[in-house]
């Protein structure tokens, strides 16, 4: 989903990682012994992962795929897919014990596509993050988010219809180093531990 050039510009006005706040959400249960990543990228995560998870990440663009299985090719814990997110199986995953990743995925895709996710993970822990269009954002902003790559930017408003069952916290100005809103999405997590996290 990410090209090098897009990763690097990422890097340098990043000012807190998405995935720490993902990996302190698995902190808090004993109970994530799997991690299922949508739009795994060239996985970041598993750099700050504990490699005792067991670890399946999808995305679309082959090459980060063979990549990824070819650097982490002695870790049997770690599983790697060239797959869309209409294209995974959940049914392979305890949902009790499975805690499901997006960041920046959501609005990447249409509701449509949404829709079916939310139909076959029902039962799921999710975690998402993504950017989010508010009234009051300044012009800088507001161009940033005209030039992102996802088509599917959406509201606050936007995301609550589509993402019915799930909780949400507003992260204004946390990830990155010029004025950038994100609105973080989850399920079956206790919304008192988020706010701890994105506080």
């Amino acid at each position: 989903m990410y090209s090098y050039f897009y990763r690097l510009f990422q890097t340098i006005i990043l000012k807190k990682s998405f995935y720490d706040d993902v990996i302190k959400v698995l902190n808090y249960s004993q109970n994530f012994k799997q991690v299922v990543e949508i739009g795994c990228a060239d996985g970041l995560l598993l750099k700050k992962l504990d490699p005792s998870h067991d670890y399946f990440g999808y995305e679309i663009e082959n090459n980060y795929i063979l990549k990824l299985k070819s650097k982490y090719q002695n870790n049997k814990n770690y599983n790697f897919y060239n797959k869309s997110i209409d294209e995974i199986n959940f049914e392979q995953f305890d949902p009790k014990t499975t805690l499901i990743v997006l960041v920046g995925v959501f609005h990447h895709i249409s509701n449509e596509k949404i829709v079916n996710f939310l139909k076959k993970t029902f039962d799921f822990h999710v975690y998402a993050i993504d950017a989010v269009r508010l009234d009051d954002q300044n012009f800088l902003t507001k161009i940033l988010l005209d030039n992102d790559k996802g088509e599917f930017i959406r509201t606050i408003k936007e995301y609550k219809d589509i993402l019915e069952d799930y909780n949400f916290i507003l992260a204004r100005n946390n990830y990155l180093r010029v004025p950038y809103d994100h609105l973080v999405s989850f399920r079956k997590i206790k919304v008192s531990h988020i706010e701890s996290i994105i506080s």
